[in-house]
């Protein structure tokens, strides 16, 4: 196994358990983060309601989590895919594939356009 196969993976693990951590402290006391927009406009910013869409995934109410955010929801194996390569190019210091640049600015696009859209319709 290469260093930077090791690298990736030492460095999902701990993310992974950053993401436990922060899971455990929003589900089990009254801590929970704040979308800055929202508070200060009162507008859903493109990701908001995600924590609770994941807390809502662990208890394996997907029709709940799927209302919280439509679009995290059916992007949400891409994302995971997508932090993982990148941590993997970083790490191998291997190239950037151009058609896995050409699909993450769609991806930022339609995520944009997703934050627009549901301040316009309940999307």
């Amino acid at each position: 196994m290469s260093v930077g196969v090791k690298k990736t993976i030492r460095d999902v693990l701990i993310i992974g358990a950053c993401g436990i951590v922060y899971y455990l402290i929003t589900r089990f006391t009254p801590f929970k983060m704040k979308c800055t927009l929202h508070e200060l406009t009162g507008l859903q910013c493109p990701s908001c309601g995600a924590t609770r869409m994941v807390t809502s995934i662990t208890k394996l109410d997907f029709k709940t989590a799927f209302s919280y955010n439509r679009f995290i929801f059916l992007t949400f194996p891409y994302m995971i895919y997508e932090a993982v390569y990148l941590i993997y190019v970083n790490e191998s210091k291997a190239p950037f594939r151009k058609s896995n640049k050409i699909v993450l600015f769609i991806w930022l696009g339609l995520f944009v356009l997703y934050g627009i859209l549901r301040n316009i319709i309940p999307i």
